[in-house]
C-alpha cells in the first residue's frame, strides 16, 4: 500500500512517519471528514432513520403517514444482541488470578462503560479506546468517538498499536471553541480550535513512557488489507425489503382489507331553492342531496330497480407470509435467532433455545476472541503506566474473563462442573469462575473463605503425631461373676 494513502471509508491508513504533526493532522483531519457520510449512515439507520418506500409524488396525506410508519427497525438487534452477550467479568494471567492492572478496569468504571465499545465496534466496524493522564500511575481509560477518530497504522492489518491517532472532542462552530487530541509513541498534544474555524493552537504537549500510541483498537471484522466493516452496512439492503414489504402490508390493511358494500340506482333527497321548486344543475338535471354512508347507517330503498352488493376484501395471507420470509432472511444475514424477530416460538426447553441461539453465540464467541486480544493490549499499556514490572508490561499469556450469557440452566451448568471435578479431577476453585453471573470481586471472597475454613479445620484437627504417642488405657480387671467366684462357669449352660 503506498505510503499516506487511505482506505476510503474504513479509517485504517498506511503511515507517512516522515510528514510534520501539521502534515499528520491535516491527513487525518480529512481521512475523518471523508469517512464521516458513511458513519453517519450506519448511525441513522441503527437510530433507524431508514430510507423510505417509494410512493407517487401524488400520494396522499394518509400514505405519507402510513410510509412512515412503515419503518421497521430491526437493525438496531444486529448491534444489541451481540453487546448485550458479551461482557467481561475478571482478568487473570499464568500464576496471577488476580493482576493489579484489573484495578485500573475498575476504577474506571469499564463494566458499564465496555458495552459502548462493542456498540461502536459493530455498528462502524472499529472503535477506539485511549489511555489518558499517563504518568501518575491512575490512568484514564478514555472511549473515543468512533465518527471523529483516525488512526494511522504502518500495517494496518498485522500491527498491535497505531503510529499515531487522532480525535475530535468537539467541533469548532461560530459560538464555540472546538478540540482535538493527537496522540503518539511518545505525547498526547491537545489543540483547541478557535470559533469559526482557523489555525489549530497548542493547549498542551505531555509526553508519556508507554513506548506505543496509547490508543487500542476493537474491530468487528477486519479483512487481510485492514479493511473493517460492521455489521449495519451488509443488513441495509435487506432492511429496506422489509420496510418496503411492511408498507405493501399496511396499504393494504388500510384500504383494501374489509368487504366493500355498494348500491346502485340509490337518490338522496332533492335539493329545493327558496321558492320551493327543484333545483337544477347547468344541464337541466335535478340535483339531490348526497346519501350520508358510515358504519353507523343503514340504507334502504323501495325502489325495485335498485341494486346492492358487496366486494370482496384483498386477502392479508400473502403479504404476511412476503412479510415474514423478508424477516427471516434478515435473521440469516445476521445471524440472529428467528425467535427474537418473530415471537413465535412458545414452550420450549432449555435445549430447543440453545440451540436456536447457537448461530449467534458463535458470532459472539468470535467477536468475544478479537475484542479480548484488544482488551489485553489495553491492559498491558495499563500496567506500562502503572509500573508494575516487566511480567506484566510484557504479558502475552493473560486473558479475560467473560460472563457466561448462554441460555444453559443454572442446575445443568453446576451438574457439568461437578461432574469435571470428580470425574476428571480438575481442582474445584478452578471450576469457580465457570460459575454463571460470578463476579471477581465474589471469587476473591470465595478464595478467602475456603483458606478461612482450611485454616480451622487444620487448628481443630487432632495431631497424628500426638495421637500416635499416647497410650492406650490399661485394661480395667475382670471382676468374676458370682457363679464363677464359687467356681461355676458363667453363661448360659
Amino acid at each position: 500500500m503506498p505510503q499516506g494513502t487511505s482506505i476510503q471509508g474504513v479509517q485504517q491508513v498506511a503511515v507517512d512517519v516522515a510528514a510534520s504533526l501539521k502534515d499528520r493532522i491535516d491527513q487525518m483531519h480529512g481521512t475523518i471528514t471523508a469517512d464521516r457520510e458513511a458513519h453517519l449512515a450506519n448511525q441513522a439507520y441503527l437510530n433507524g432513520i431508514h430510507t423510505l418506500p417509494k410512493i407517487p409524488t401524488f400520494a396522499t396525506t394518509e400514505i405519507v403517514e402510513l410510509r412512515r410508519r412503515a419503518v421497521l427497525n430491526l437493525i438496531g438487534l444486529l448491534v444489541s444482541i451481540p453487546a448485550q452477550v458479551s461482557f467481561v467479568d475478571g482478568f487473570r494471567r499464568e500464576g496471577e488470578p488476580f493482576p493489579k492492572e484489573w484495578s485500573a478496569w475498575l476504577r474506571n468504571n469499564m463494566a458499564a462503560k465496555q458495552t459502548s465499545i462493542y456498540r461502536a465496534a459493530l455498528t462502524y466496524g472499529a472503535a477506539y479506546v485511549a489511555l489518558e493522564e499517563l504518568g501518575k500511575k491512575k490512568p484514564k481509560i478514555a472511549l473515543l468517538s468512533t465518527k471523529d477518530t483516525v488512526a494511522y497504522y504502518t500495517d494496518p492489518v498485522n500491527d498491535q498499536y497505531p503510529v499515531y491517532a487522532l480525535t475530535i472532542r468537539s467541533h469548532a462552530t461560530s459560538t464555540t471553541e472546538g478540540r482535538m487530541v493527537y496522540y503518539d509513541a511518545e505525547r498526547i498534544v491537545h489543540f483547541k480550535i478557535p470559533k469559526g474555524g482557523g489555525d489549530r493552537v497548542v493547549i498542551s504537549d505531555l509526553p508519556h513512557n508507554l513506548g506505543h500510541c496509547p490508543v487500542v483498537r476493537y474491530v468487528c471484522s477486519l479483512d487481510d488489507e485492514g479493511t473493517v466493516r460492521g455489521v449495519i452496512e451488509p443488513a441495509i439492503p435487506v432492511q429496506d425489503r422489509v420496510n418496503q414489504t411492511t408498507f405493501d402490508l399496511l396499504v393494504t390493511q388500510t384500504f383494501s382489507s374489509f368487504k366493500v358494500r355498494w348500491a346502485a340506482g340509490l337518490l338522496g333527497e332533492p335539493v329545493l331553492n327558496e321558492d320551493g321548486s327543484f333545483q337544477l344543475d347547468g344541464e337541466g338535471r335535478q340535483v339531490y342531496k348526497p346519501i350520508p354512508v358510515s358504519q353507523a347507517r343503514m340504507l334502504t330503498t323501495d325502489d325495485p330497480t335498485a341494486k346492492f352488493g358487496t366486494l370482496d376484501e384483498t386477502p392479508l395471507d400473502g403479504f404476511i407470509s412476503a412479510l415474514e420470509a423478508s424477516i427471516k432472511q434478515f435473521a440469516v444475514i445476521g445471524q440472529l435467532p428467528p425467535h427474537a424477530l418473530l415471537g413465535n416460538m412458545s414452550n420450549l426447553s432449555a435445549e430447543t433455545l440453545v440451540a436456536a441461539m447457537a448461530q449467534t453465540m458463535r458470532f459472539a464467541h468470535v467477536m468475544k476472541t478479537t475484542w479480548g486480544a484488544s482488551h489485553q493490549s489495553l491492559l498491558r499499556l495499563t500496567a506500562i503506566d502503572m509500573e508494575l514490572g516487566e511480567k506484566a508490561e510484557d504479558d502475552y499469556t493473560s486473558e479475560v474473563r467473560w460472563r457466561d450469557m448462554s441460555d444453559n440452566t443454572f442446575a445443568g451448568v453446576i451438574d457439568g462442573l461437578g461432574k469435571a471435578a470428580t470425574m476428571l479431577g480438575i481442582p474445584g476453585r478452578a471450576l469457580w469462575a465457570r460459575v454463571p453471573n460470578t463476579t471477581t470481586q465474589e471469587i476473591k471472597e470465595w478464595e478467602t473463605m475456603a483458606d478461612d475454613q482450611a485454616h480451622e479445620a487444620a487448628f481443630n484437627a487432632p495431631d497424628p503425631a500426638a495421637a500416635s504417642r499416647r497410650q492406650a488405657p490399661a485394661a480395667r480387671p475382670q471382676v468374676p461373676t458370682p457363679l464363677e467366684a464359687f467356681g461355676a462357669p458363667s453363661g448360659n449352660a
